[in-house]
């Protein structure tokens, strides 16, 4: 192991992968999602694309032995292990205007944008630069209506997913701030990372 990370609950932290790293994201206390973005180390314009990992994987769900791809359709990380298999390409980071959209909740919340940018902005990066997520352990179905509705994490204490770099990479993860729904199991915790 070359470093283990604890990431609070409603923070967030970034990190260099070298290609051929593996990184290890646990839901230590179980029922809790961590936000994912991913940027090529040599251009920070290639991002991962939620859009491009369903179009080319063909589905909404992933598991082992898929890829997540940038908007440039270029493999960035393949699952290599998995022992939740639910979650979500869907949903943008928290922020405060999902919290007065969806919430009414008007002033300071934590929020997983706010703290991808401040996790981010050493980087050279700012907001324009935070996409749509890799949600991890966001249990989000889709009913035959078409009607899109989160469930709570599939994901007990202990419960992991290994993600390998296809290329070098700086990776930011949140742990969610998100409490007012089932997104979280109504509560936030921390989530821990190792780089193996």
């Amino acid at each position: 192991m070359v470093q283990k990370i604890t990431v609070s609950p409603r923070e967030g932290v970034a990190l260099k992968l070298k290609r051929g790293q593996l990184l290890k994201v646990i839901d230590l206390e179980g029922g809790q999602v961590a936000d994912l973005l991913a940027y090529r180390s040599s251009d920070y314009k290639e991002i991962l694309s939620t859009g491009a990992t369903i179009d080319n994987n063909g589905s909404l769900y992933i598991g082992k032995g898929d890829y997540l791809f940038s908007n440039r359709y270029n493999p960035l990380l393949l699952i290599v292990e998995d022992t939740v298999g639910a979650h979500d390409l869907l949903h943008p980071p928290c922020s405060p205007e999902m919290y007065r959209a969806q919430y009414v909740i008007e002033g300071e919340h934590a929020n997983c944008f706010t703290s991808f940018i401040s996790v981010l902005n050493k980087y050279g990066l700012e907001e324009k630069d935070v996409v749509t997520p890799f949600n991890i352990f966001m249990n989000t179905r889709i009913n035959v209506d078409g009607r899109v509705e989160v469930k709570t994490p599939l994901s007990k204490a202990g419960d992991y997913i290994v993600l390998q770099a296809e290329t070098d990479l700086l990776v930011a993860v949140t742990a969610c701030s998100v409490e007012e729904s089932a997104c979280n199991t109504y509560g936030c915790t921390a989530i821990g990372l190792e780089i193996i």
